[in-house]
């Protein structure tokens, strides 16, 4: 889980610094987080499935 947090710090501040949007920004977090894990977000409920980054985020570092 740390590994993760990690990850999210880094890849945000990346994604700050480059000033591109945010659907651009999950688009990117979805390509560089393991496979297995965005399976499993995007294997929840419609009604759960994240949309804003902040959802992204908040996703992946409780994916176990």
């Amino acid at each position: 889980m740390k590994h993760i947090a990690n990850f999210i710090i880094k890849f945000e501040t990346l994604a700050m610094k480059t000033e591109i949007d945010n659907i651009h920004i999950i688009f990117l977090l979805k390509k560089n987080v393991r496979s297995d894990i965005i399976k499993i977000i995007l294997g929840y409920l419609p009604i759960i499935v994240p949309e804003t980054l902040k959802e992204y985020k908040i996703a992946i570092t409780s994916v176990k």
